[in-house]
């Protein structure tokens, strides 16, 4: 079983790294910030019960598979379908994002949510899972947990060169945040836990790195 998580602030290389680890290894790779963004595009179409218990038959998150990425536009990052219909494109438009705040503060849909990556999880015992807290509340017995960082003016440039021709995403990138401090500190805690400053680092580097720590965890 291999099962590695990847955090960081925004910008830092997070899927980029998962998505060359879900090649190298063949392993499924789940974005959990994904599902937020279905959840919030679900909400701004239809009423879900307070007890939320159909959340899960009007919208689906299926996490990209390592062998297949690459095949199509989503294979690499997952996909996301609402009634059916793939609306990975839809989901990161601009009028997700009050929305999609308001479920990432609201701990009642965190817990829905969670539970449902832990039943991803369970499914897929080879998983790379990128995104905020998923160290420590998702994966904390992982081969491997990775903090990835890099600079503010080197992550805004990254941004920018991946959305340039993706219009409908939003390049804006900040500091990185107290709750991306508070990970980091979580993640260093954890035993199996590696931290990469990318900001002088290609892509391939950083992969290379993080290959090279799995041999040496697992040997």
């Amino acid at each position: 079983m291999l099962s590695i998580s990847i955090d960081g602030p925004t910008a830092s290389g997070k899927t980029t790294l998962a998505t060359g680890l879900a090649r190298r290894f063949g392993l499924v790779f789940l974005d959990s910030g994904l599902t937020y963004r279905a959840v919030a595009y679900a909400l701004g179409r239809e009423s879900v019960s307070p007890k939320r218990a159909d959340l899960w038959s009007v919208i689906e998150h299926r996490p990209g598979i390592g062998p297949d990425a690459g095949k199509s536009d989503h294979d690499g990052e997952g996909r996301i379908l609402y009634r059916g219909k793939d609306v990975s494109d839809r989901i990161w438009g601009p009028e997700q994002d009050d929305r999609l705040k308001q479920v990432a503060s609201d701990q009642s849909w965190r817990s829905e949510i969670l539970h449902m990556h832990r039943e991803i999880v369970d499914r897929h015992r080879n998983i790379v899972v990128v995104g905020r807290d998923v160290a420590v509340t998702l994966l904390p017995q992982a081969t491997l947990n990775i903090y990835l960082t890099a600079s503010l003016t080197v992550r805004r440039e990254r941004r920018r060169a991946q959305y340039r021709d993706i219009r409908h995403r939003s390049a804006a990138v900040g500091p990185a945040t107290s709750r991306d401090i508070e990970n980091r500190d979580a993640i260093r805690a954890l035993a199996g836990s590696v931290e990469i400053e990318s900001t002088y680092l290609p892509a391939d580097a950083v992969l290379n790195s993080v290959v090279r720590e799995l041999r040496v965890v697992a040997s």
